[in-house]
This record gives structure tokens, sequence and C-alpha cells, in this order.
């Protein structure tokens, strides 16, 4: 199963769109997760009920995903947030039988996969943190997991201020 790209303004909403769009610190968050992880793509995704929407996104490696993309989430490697709130790293995903059947993997040729959860200070799972490649990564460095997570709640504290901005 090929999993599907919808329209996103059903599921992000005006203010949710101006939010993220103000967020200047947002292209150079995901160019550090970029240089730290060495893969070449990261981005930021949204979990609106069952679907993963994009909403920010560097790409490098041109991967064919983009600002505004949609795919049902249980597809999608980020899902694992819904179970286990914990970063998660798998450097090579096709010799990982719990991960490398995944459609999400065989569409965008996924090797390698780092991800944080993102929160806003409420508590609520916003959605996810995630650098890609296509390529198969170490991660050596033992402060890769609470450094992708800082990143993740940053992420969500800014987009929480945003969201609270625009709704007074």
């Amino acid at each position: 199963m090929i999993p599907s790209i919808t329209s996103p303004h059903a599921l992000l909403s005006a203010d949710e769109r101006a939010a993220i769009a103000e967020i200047e610190a947002t292209t150079s968050i995901l160019q550090l997760v970029t240089r730290l992880t060495g893969m070449r793509f990261a981005g930021i995704a949204k979990f609106a009920d069952l679907e993963w929407v994009v909403c920010s996104a560097y790409d490098t490696a041109e991967m064919g995903i983009h600002v505004n993309d949609v795919l049902d989430l249980e597809t999608t490697l980020c899902s694992e947030f819904c179970v286990d709130p914990q970063a998660l790293f798998i450097p090579q995903i096709s010799q990982n039988g719990r991960f490398a059947a995944r459609p999400v993997v065989k569409q965008f040729a996924i090797e390698s996969y780092a991800g944080a959860p993102i929160f806003l200070p409420d508590g609520r799972l916003f959605g996810a943190l995630c650098a890609l490649d296509s390529r198969a990564m170490l991660f050596d460095d033992p402060n890769l997991p609470e450094t992708l997570s800082l990143f993740a709640r940053l992420i969500g504290c800014i987009f929480f201020a945003n969201l609270t901005a625009a709704e007074q």
C-alpha cells in the first residue's frame, strides 16, 4: 500500500500555518539537525488525527517530502511516538524487520532515521522532529538523543507561543 498524499488545508488551521511561517528559527534548527546527524533531510511534522502533515522541511537530498505533504500517520516511522515517546534512531532500516516494510520507507527510499517527539508545554503530543537519509548512518554521538529531544522541546515551545499569541 502506497501512502496517500492529500490536501493539508483541513488538517492545519490558518493560525497553525501562520505560526509555522513565522518561526524563523525553524530552518536554522533543521539545518543544525542535519549537521549533527550527518543526514540530508530534516523536518517537522504535525500529527492530525490519523495524518502526518509536513510543517517544515530542510532537504538537501531532494527526497521528495515537501511542506504541506500529508501521509497516513500509521505508515510513518514517526508514528512510533504515539506508543513510545522517546527519541528513536534507526541507523540501517533495511536491516530492521520492524521498520523495513513500512510503505513510507519504500516510497522515499529511507535507509536511516532519527527522530524525537514534539510536545507542547501543556503536555499534548504535537508531532515529530525527524531526520532522514537514503544512506545508512552511524549514530555514534552519545549526546545525540538528548540534543534532538532538546530541539524538539524548543520547537514545541516556540510553536505553542505562536499559537497562543494568534489566539489572543
